[in-house]
């Protein structure tokens, strides 16, 4: 994930950023004697080096010495585990904001921690939640601001197969709502006001939920449930990991009216989808699907860097906690229901 940040970088496609520092644990540290610690070695290092991208194995206090201008944006996209230890050194070698990757820390209580001491050093967080700021997203909102009685459907795909989930379950074994569907609870929290501490009821779609143990690690290959909270507003949310990879977003009337329906990636962009898949066919899907949206956040997050100024429906740490509370929430409130 972090290298795909970096690339993007690299390549241009975020005009108010520049790529300054790498730091990769592993293939410049304990993996440098294998294969992969070769290739990257040869096929980024030496590449990147010229185009005035610094490598380093661990985050030392002067990293950000001598960046261009005093803006200086650490982008924080290690293991899950790990990014609670990275994104402390990172506020303490200089960054002047940090855009960390989801979920940013294993629980909820990590993820205050390190809020409160990004505030203590006056670091403004910014949480990589892709969704909040895509077109299919947007226009739901509008949508359902026609119709506040509206359900909206948040829905998200993986394109894992049965063979490789096991080793997804291991690789992401925080869990489905922490991982994947922390997108759409992102969502739910930001947009909808769903709190843990605020919901009324669950509602289960049994026959769109399951729960397995693979690998050791027990988690769900799919969920299916709505969200009611204190207020009356109601969001449905549905995500699978083994179903093909994409997004939607689906409003409907309290009558059953559809009102909205539009997936990530729509007809105009499922071909330039397909030629990048083709040239690309080593990347998970997502990295493709949704290689807009993480550009757009980047960029968004360092033009308003720049300015000093908090970029529009981008998710903050405080909302990146709520979706943790809600996922802590949820993970035995579903799993009871389906007797796991």
């Amino acid at each position: 994930m972090g290298w795909f940040h970096a690339l993007q970088v690299v390549e241009g496609v975020c005009p108010s950023a520049r790529l300054s520092d790498v730091v990769e644990p592993w293939f410049l540290g304990g993996g440098k004697a294998s294969a992969g610690g070769t290739t990257f070695e040869k096929d980024v290092v030496v590449v990147w080096t010229p185009k005035g991208v610094a490598f380093h194995e661990t985050i030392g206090d002067a990293l950000f010495a001598g960046a261009d201008g005093p803006t200086k944006i650490a982008l924080v996209a290690g293991r899950t585990v790990d990014n609670p230890k990275l994104f402390r050194a990172a506020i303490k070698a200089g960054a002047t904001h940090v855009l960390l990757e989801k979920p940013g820390a294993p629980t909820v209580a990590e993820l205050e921690a390190m809020a409160a001491e990004a505030k203590a050093a006056n670091v403004p967080v910014f949480m990589g939640f892709i969704k909040n700021i895509a077109a299919y997203v947007t226009d739901a909102l509008a949508a359902r601001a026609k119709d506040p009685g509206a359900t909206v459907l948040l829905e998200s795909r993986n394109d894992y197969t049965k063979e490789t989930l096991a080793e997804c379950f291991s690789r992401n074994s925080e869990g489905l709502l922490k991982n994947m569907a922390v997108h759409e609870l992102a969502l739910a929290a930001q947009f909808f006001g769903m709190r843990a501490d605020n919901i009324t009821s669950v509602d289960l779609d049994a026959d769109g939920c399951e729960c397995l143990t693979l690998g050791g690690h027990t988690d769900f290959s799919r969920v299916d449930f709505t969200l009611f909270n204190d207020q009356g507003t109601r969001v449905r949310i549905k995500a699978d990991r083994c179903s093909g990879d994409g997004c939607r977003a689906v409003v409907a009337a309290a009558d059953g009216t559809l009102l909205y329906t539009r997936d990530l990636v729509d007809e105009a962009k499922a071909k330039q989808v397909q030629a990048r898949m083709k040239e690309h066919p080593d990347w998970l899907g997502y990295l493709i699907t949704q290689e807009a949206e993480y550009a757009k956040l980047k960029e968004l997050c360092a033009e308003h860097a720049l300015k000093g100024t908090t970029p529009p429906n981008v998710a903050t740490i405080e909302i990146g906690i709520e979706a943790l509370k809600l996922a802590e929430y949820l993970t035995p409130v579903i799993k009871a229901k389906l007797g796991a």
